[in-house]
């Protein structure tokens, strides 16, 4: 019998659970039955152990399965306190309760279902496999979620990688004329000390300068592990230092209009990204309107009451009123398949609305598009 489970019950078999129960008897059945089918079970024998266990490893634990009467804590009690640490997490109640009151508790705590006792193993299964559907569901988006981000990432990284090519073809080029300087001064015995000097002064500088760039991808990719209070120019200078020979080598003026000085409280870092993201996308929409001569990007930082817009304008003629709605959906491009993944612009959005408590949304005028960034302050 439990192996046709295995193969019925998938969801349970990719799932920990939270098992509680004060009766011997009972709790060795129903764990003998159902440890072979999840990924893992923790077992408590009262309502105080089964909140110590799950408030330790709640992260771990996708559902909860209680007996009412307990000792040491109830199982209403041990549910409201776990209700108070995580509000989402399914719970199954299996008891033989007959009285009017508790129901009424139970109810009032939102549980997910229950099993009458004497228990039947078939049903307590059914149970537990519809209610963890949508907690799997969950599970598998934050999944979809992860790899979307890797991948834009990985985008990102080519992106930047172009930039640095860029920043360094200019350094190279006068490392390269600098080695003439030293082989011409050699080979006229006109290698002077000055000369020498300030030919390694010179390649220092150059060197500095690249290792700089280095530095500032390296940053940029960094993690942050905890939100913290930047100012905006922290973000905008250090994106504009890897862009901008990019930008002027494809005739684009980019220009910040606003006060950079304000502060904001969230991940520095990962607004970097969002605001490359999105003069990147600005940038190419007007390298392939090829009725633009002069490129124009504008960033504008406008503060209000109790948040900070950020308005990154193009005059790249806009986005097609029938493509607007779709531009944030993942996998989404309007580039060649070449050119871009159409991931960017729907972590950019996951980015400021889910991680940032903020909004960005998109809007055409009559010369371009404007993304929008709203922040709390």
């Amino acid at each position: 019998m439990l192996k046709s489970e295995v193969v019925k019950y998938d969801i349970i078999k990719e799932s920990v659970v939270l098992y509680v129960e004060d009766d011997k008897d009972v709790s060795g059945i129903i764990v003998s039955s159902i440890d072979s089918l999840c990924k893992k079970i923790y077992v408590a024998a009262n309502g105080q152990e089964g909140l110590d266990i799950y408030t330790e490893h709640q992260d771990e634990i996708d559902i909860v399965i209680t007996d009412l009467n307990m000792p040491k804590l109830s199982g209403i009690e041990m549910i409201s306190r776990i209700r108070d640490i995580n509000y989402d997490v399914p719970i199954v109640i299996t008891s033989a309760f007959g009285d009017e009151t508790m129901l009424k508790k139970v109810i009032n705590l939102s549980v997910d279902g229950f099993v009458a006792k004497p228990l039947i193993i078939h049903d307590l299964l059914k149970i537990i496999e519809r209610t963890l559907k949508p907690v799997f569901y969950k599970k598998e988006l934050r999944k979809k979620d992860t790899l979307i981000f890797q991948q834009s990432k990985l985008a990102a990284i080519g992106e930047m990688i172009g930039n640095i090519a860029h920043q360094w073809r200019q350094p190279l080029n006068s490392i390269g004329v600098t080695m003439m300087k030293l082989e011409f001064n050699s080979e006229n015995d006109n290698l002077t000390r000055e000369v020498v000097k300030d030919i390694i002064d010179n390649t220092n500088a150059i060197v500095g300068h690249m290792s700089k760039t280095i530095d500032d991808f390296r940053n940029f990719f960094s993690p942050n592990k905890e939100k913290s209070k930047f100012k905006i120019r922290d973000s905008i200078e250090s994106i504009l230092a890897l862009m901008i020979p990019q930008l002027i080598n494809n005739n684009i003026e980019i220009k910040v209009i606003g006060d950079q000085d304000i502060e904001i409280f969230g991940y520095k870092n990962e607004l970097k990204q969002v605001l490359i993201n999105i003069i990147s996308n600005a940038k190419d929409a007007i390298i392939n309107n090829k009725n633009i001569s002069n490129g124009l990007i504008e960033i504008n930082i406008k503060p209000q009451k109790d948040y900070l817009k950020i308005a990154i304008k193009d005059n790249a003629g806009g986005v097609p009123q029938d493509l607007i709605d779709k531009i944030f959906e993942p996998y989404f491009t309007t580039k060649f398949k070449s050119q871009g993944t159409g991931l960017g612009l729907y972590m950019s959005k996951v980015i400021i609305e889910k991680n940032m408590k903020g909004s960005l949304y998109i809007e055409n005028d009559d010369n371009g598009a404007i993304f929008n960034i709203t922040l709390p302050l």
